[in-house]
């Protein structure tokens, strides 16, 4: 009888499966039966005009407005007007009037749509919390001389004027009058001598002065001509001075008054010394590099926007500069626009983000793989696409010429003679297929190319344009057969000339790239025998790497248009991601000498009659070359030298920059240059941009003039006068501790009245201590982690600075000392000797420091563990609410239509993996309801600080996804363990007896059976905690949540063993609090636990 019931259950469950897959592809597969759409000639005219990126270069847009300073307080020009929130605090005293902020001689701009309003936060999109620091470069473009929107022509802009000497030698600059830092201070030539003298020139702080002030390997000068003036001299022409200077941000970055009280050689010891006691750092340019920090809120910029409040966790903020020293015509002080929030997004969804709508203006260089979304939601999303001209290739490989040789790794050698040959780059080369990579990758908007001067560009070179680009993987086999690879493993690749295995590595940041074309590149590779393997790491893991010479290929970006700003992509000067050995040398004068042994680290010299060798001597007769038709002569002859030796792989020209411009963000040029050379967006005008109806909460109004008057400090910086500290560390602390005061307590009471629970507390303590081993000993198993290859990298540099880094590094990681001790310094046990907070370790609640970029791991954790908890105990409660009746119906049910019916749901639930069903879930919600449920709020309130009912509908509108998300894969299982203990129990004698002496059904089945079904249930919440934490990552990733899962895994790809090292410790102590949670419950809910199973 049981087997033609459970058959045709089985054909029950097989049926409605197939029909579920069924109606799910016909929900959100494309309808067929639809026509495809027909777009008339007037739609594709106009989407033709809008994809037109040609620019006018006879005419081109300038923003900044010539004035006559002379004219004084009668010009129209002349600041008098500000931002509401900013006449708020002058009329209450706090800040003086505009025109004495600003001062009498303003950069005077006007936007391509005229004068804008005030107000408003400009939505951003960022991967990571630190990429607020976009305000500083691309958010500011604060240098003497800045980019138009079409790269020229230069205008003065932190300097009034310039004037510059026949053989462009001398540039001297007039300073403006009046100008201020933010916080009040003037501006003056004196802040520029500061950065030349005791930064430039300053071994404590850089190695050599910069190479924007190094000509034919010898440096320039800097001269203070008086206040306000300030004169650049070279002892030989230097054409692109000039260019280069409109980049350099640090020359105008250095406020003397501030800097100067932490600079290691003549800053005050005192306060040097308390901000390393406070910020743990190992030295004193440590400290003055902590302080140099981009996001060091107290320090004096000139940005449009400042960080002045310091979160660990997002989103992040900046706010108007009170002191910014712009105006448009009419003389209303810039920038219009109050504030900038930074909302988090991982790297594979701020594309979906954007198409949504979430951001007012903002480009992803990744945006064209969702093209067509992008376009067709410009109705829903309220938003328009600008196509900008590119001036980037944005997946371009670099073979490794200077690949580093380890006598240990005999394979390092073969790497190295091979990335040498110019014959195997060239096999290589057209073994690619590009116009399969186009019609597949790049929508077949682009034709194969290498890197190189567009056409139609001053520096075109039409050898360079097509050099080996054609696809014939019967040349690339010849080629590589000249070469002597002629050997195949049994795979069927290549061996090395001696019959070894031969594996090459592509190394890329998919953060930062994308995998892109990276599996089309490497299969292409296989096919011609050259096995080639991607290696996906973190950014700053991938950059370390390269440095320090570790790797074969590298992915990344490059530049063909802008020899003048970038001629790294054809000859290596200063970063050269192909032959980075003979940048070094060429940065440091090896043309031209022999190079000091302690600036010598890190240098190869290319032998005398290397290409690259003749390629450098060419850029420096460039350098030096007056006349544009001279410079573009010689530097053609470096084109024609990459076109011969292929230094890198390209696939494809530029596409256009596709920037995402919300309906109502105004002052933005439909057509501009986008590329981080120019510094983009900053060369359109980014102070003049506005909304046409600005809207911020009143909240937000007193939260942006509380950052303006006072900056907010990290919690373990020292305080000083004027700031205040972020009290979220402390808060979280307090709580922390009452918390534990509360729950040990609690522990304590139940341990004396009940032995057992004492007997788990003690054996809690070996377990953790044995978790604690377990933990280190992984942290320190990895070879080659973060850490290891940043001392390798400074010790292959090996002049003074970075020896004084390496030893910094090895005392704040003790790496100098025995693995007891560093094991015993990580809990923290040195800390019972001394009581002294460096010695603070776990048992101390200091969870140590990241290897990525020094910080404090609680500073990094943040409010994500609370979040996180609040997420986890919502999902339990969720998987508890649901479980427990579906459970119970199953069991009492059992082989009812009902229980079949819950029976498939669960297995559906069991088998959907959670980043899937959020996947689903957004395009459901936005599909069929327009709401937007990616984070935790929506735009308008995710910039409201206030909590009003309107902010609370809208977490609640959003918080139950990740919630629903985490806890249907636990609630299917748990439905499956409560239904089968409750048929085990339901089966028992003392069920019967009861029955018998007619207990009532309910009373009889919630008073036994379900309560002994309880105890498996509730066993399962040891491991409940750490699995909702780590099997999170990925849904926190898909969902943009900030969660500590998505940090930990960010940590892994890094290779920072010490974060993730400190993160699984937390999640093994989750499990094991956990587990005394469910001895808890057990002990309550089961009484034959309590009374010792009949002992009393």
């Amino acid at each position: 009888m049981r087997f033609p019931r459970f058959l045709t259950g089985y054909l029950l469950a097989a049926i409605g499966f197939f029909a579920f897959l069924t109606v799910s592809s016909r929900l959100v597969g494309p309808d067929a039966s639809e026509p495809p759409i027909v777009r008339d000639s007037g739609e594709v005219d106009a989407i033709t005009v809008v994809r037109d990126v040609g620019l006018d270069y006879e005419h081109p847009l300038v923003l900044h407005r010539q004035v006559d300073y002379s004219a004084g307080r009668a010009a129209a020009w002349y600041p008098r007007r500000e931002a509401p929130i900013l006449a708020d605090l002058v009329a209450a005293g706090e800040l003086p009037p505009v025109a004495e902020r600003v001062g009498e001689e303003p950069v005077v701009m006007e936007g391509v749509e005229g004068i804008g309003q005030y107000g408003g936060t400009w939505m951003r999109i960022a991967r990571t919390p630190s990429e607020v620091r976009w305000i500083g470069y691309r958010g500011a473009g604060a240098t003497l001389v800045r980019f138009s929107p079409y790269g020229e022509p230069l205008m003065p802009h932190v300097a009034k004027s310039y004037t510059v000497s026949p053989d462009h030698r001398e540039f001297v600059f007039e300073l403006r009058r009046g100008m201020k830092w933010s916080d009040g201070h003037p501006f003056t030539a004196d802040d520029i001598l500061y950065w030349w003298e005791r930064e430039a020139n300053d071994t404590e702080v850089l190695a050599q002065p910069p190479e924007i002030m190094r000509i034919r390997g010898r440096a320039g000068r800097v001269e203070k001509l008086g206040t306000y003036r300030v004169k650049f001299s070279f002892p030989e022409p230097n054409s692109l001075f000039l260019v280069k200077l409109a980049r350099g941000l640090e020359v105008a970055n250095c406020p003397a008054h501030y800097l100067s009280q932490y600079h290691p050689t003549i800053g005050d010891q005192d306060k040097i010394n308390r901000r390393i006691e406070a910020r743990k750092l190992p030295g004193r340019v440590a400290a003055y590099t902590d302080v140099k920090n981009y996001l060091n809120p107290e320090h004096p910029r000139l940005w449009p926007w400042l960080y002045r409040t310091y979160k660990s966790s997002p989103p992040q903020t900046a706010v108007r500069n009170p002191y910014y020293w712009v105006v448009d015509t009419q003389g209303n002080q810039l920038p219009y626009i109050d504030r900038i929030l930074f909302k988090l997004r991982s790297a594979s969804m701020i594309h979906l983000a954007l198409t949504n709508g979430e951001a007012s203006m903002q480009w992803q260089w990744d945006l064209a793989k969702s093209y067509t979304l992008a376009m067709e939601q410009r109705s829903a999303g309220g938003f328009d696409v600008y196509h900008w001209f590119a001036g980037e290739n944005l997946f371009v490989v670099y073979p490794n010429l200077n690949r580093r040789v380890d006598a240990d790794r005999p394979e390092t050698a073969h790497k190295a003679a091979l990335l040498s040959d110019k014959r195997f780059r060239q096999a290589l080369s057209v073994a690619i297929n590009r116009q399969a990579i186009i019609d597949a990758d790049y929508n077949g908007q682009s034709v194969p190319s290498a890197v190189s001067p567009e056409p139609g560009t001053p520096y075109y070179e039409p050898s360079l344009y097509r050099s080996y680009v054609q696809h014939d993987p019967k040349e690339a086999n010849r080629l590589l057969d000249d070469i002597g690879l002629t050997e195949r493993d049994r795979e069927g690749f290549r061996t090395y000339v001696d019959g070894s295995r031969m594996v090459f590595y592509l190394s890329l940041s998919s953060d930062d790239t994308g995998i892109g074309p990276s599996q089309f590149i490497v299969d292409d590779w296989a096919a011609v025998g050259v096995r080639v393997l991607i290696r996906n790491e973190s950014r700053a893991l991938w950059a370390t790497k390269a440095q320090a010479l570790e790797h074969d290929f590298n992915a990344w970006s490059a530049n063909g248009n802008f020899p003048a700003l970038a001629p790294e992509a054809y000859v290596p000067i200063e970063n050269c991601s192909f032959a980075l050995g003979f940048a070094r040398w060429y940065a440091q004068g090896g043309l031209y000498g022999p190079i000091p042994p302690e600036r010598a680290g890190g240098c190869i010299e290319p032998p005398v009659d290397h290409p690259l060798r003749q390629a450098m001597e060419l850029y420096d007769r460039y350098r030096a070359a007056l006349e544009p038709g001279q410079q573009q002569a010689i530097f053609k002859e470096i084109l024609k030298i990459a076109a011969e030796n292929v230094w890198t792989f390209n696939v494809a020209s530029p596409q256009p920059t596709l920037i995402v411009v919300k309906d109502d963000f105004r002052n933005v040029p439909r057509k501009a240059i986008h590329t981080g050379l120019l510094m983009s967006p900053a060369n359109t005008g980014i102070e003049t941009y506005y909304f046409e109806r600005p809207y911020d909460s009143p909240g937000a109004i007193e939260q942006m003039k509380a950052a303006i008057l006072k900056p907010t400090l990290p919690p373990d910086a020292p305080a000083t006068e004027g700031s205040q500290t972020d009290s979220g560390l402390k808060l979280g602390s307090t709580i922390r501790f009452m918390l534990i005061g509360i729950i040990a307590l609690l522990v304590i009471l139940t341990a004396i009245k009940h032995p057992y629970i004492g007997r788990r507390l003690l054996i809690m303590v070996p377990t953790l201590l044995i978790i604690s081993l377990v933990t280190f000993v992984i942290i320190q198993l990895p070879p080659g982690d973060f850490l290891t290859m940043r001392i390798m990298q400074l010790r292959m540099e090996g002049n003074e600075q970075a020896l004084q880094e390496v030893e910094e590094l090895k005392k704040l990681f003790s790496t100098d000392e025995s693995v007891s001790y560093q094991y015993a310094r990580w809990l923290g046990l040195p800390w019972f000797l001394s009581f002294d907070e460096k010695d603070e370790g776990l048992l101390q609640g200091h969870m140590g420091r990241s290897m990525e970029d020094r910080r404090a791991v609680n500073d990094i954790v943040g409010d994500r563990i609370l979040l996180t908890i609040l997420i986890s105990l919502g999902t339990i409660l969720f998987t508890w609410a649901m479980a427990i009746p579906i459970g119970i119906y199953s069991a009492v049910r059992q082989y009812s239509i009902g229980d079949y019916i819950l029976t498939f749901i669960g297995f559906i639930g069991m088998c959907v993996p959670g980043f899937l069903l959020a996947l689903l879930l957004i395009f459901a919600s936005g599909e069929w309801f327009g709401i937007r449920i990616t984070g935790l709020f929506s735009s308008q309130y995710g910039a409201q600080p206030e909590w009003t009912w309107g902010k609370i509908a809208d977490l609640l509108q959003h918080i139950w996804v990740p919630v629903v998300v985490l806890g249907v894969g636990g609630t299917a299982s748990m439905i499956r363990i409560m239904r089968a203990n409750l048929l085990d129990e339901l089966k028992k004698p003392y069920v019967v007896t009861a029955r018998a002496k007619g207990v009532r059904p309910m009373r009889l089945l919630f008073k036994y059976p379900v309560r002994m079904a309880l105890n498996p249930f509730v066993s399962g919440i040891g491991s409940l905690f750490p699995q909702l934490v780590s099997g999170g990552a990925i849904v926190g990733i898909v969902m943009s949540l900030p969660t500590v899962g998505p940090l930990m895994l960010s940590s892994l790809m890094s290779q920072d063993m010490f974060l993730a090292g400190s993160m699984l410790m937390v999640l093994s102590m989750l499990g094991v609090l956990g587990t005394l949670a469910s001895d808890l419950l057990l002990l309550w809910l089961d009484p034959r636990i309590r009374f010792g199973g009949g002992e009393r």
